[in-house]
């Protein structure tokens, strides 16, 4: 078979194109980064809120360390020391909780007779977070003279 000059045209044309399977256009590899770089934004926005919630609980924890410890130290006053404080005080937590954080946190205190063996007590402690968001965790307790004392958590 004769093949003409035309022919001869045609399968050097053929022979210098690539093919569709060989490679990437542009586009292809612009989409597949564009994926790529969606998923690693949603990663480290991912990390980010995590480390938000790991720091909020972190501060929630400590607050109700600082409240337990002041609760615990009134309970250990006798009944004579608990009605010589005063009904309201605000104060910086204890020493043992003056780390890097304490000068975020205040504790208040609330004492009410509840009858003349019965005292409530009310402790707050409020803080900032590091977004400037202001939080309050409060413990009511009850102390009585020669008794037993309960206390439940409330947070607001």
């Amino acid at each position: 078979m004769h093949l003409g000059p035309s022919a001869k045209l045609d399968s050097n044309r053929v022979s210098n194109t690539f093919p569709k399977d060989k490679g990437f256009t542009l586009i292809e590899v612009m989409v597949a980064m564009l994926v790529t770089l969606v998923i690693f934004a949603g990663g480290f926005g991912a990390l980010s809120y995590g480390n938000k919630l790991i720091e909020a609980a972190r501060d929630e924890t400590r607050a109700s360390q600082v409240l337990q410890s002041e609760i615990e130290d009134l309970r250990t006053l006798n009944w004579a020391s608990l009605t010589a404080l005063s009904t309201e005080a605000i104060y910086a937590p204890k020493s043992e909780f003056t780390d890097a954080y304490s000068s975020r946190y205040s504790v208040k205190r609330k004492i009410a007779a509840r009858s003349a063996t019965e005292k409530r007590v009310t402790m707050a402690v409020s803080w900032t977070d590091n977004r400037g968001t202001s939080h309050t965790r409060e413990y009511l307790t009850l102390i009585a003279k020669d008794g037993l004392y309960d206390y439940y958590y409330r947070s607001f």
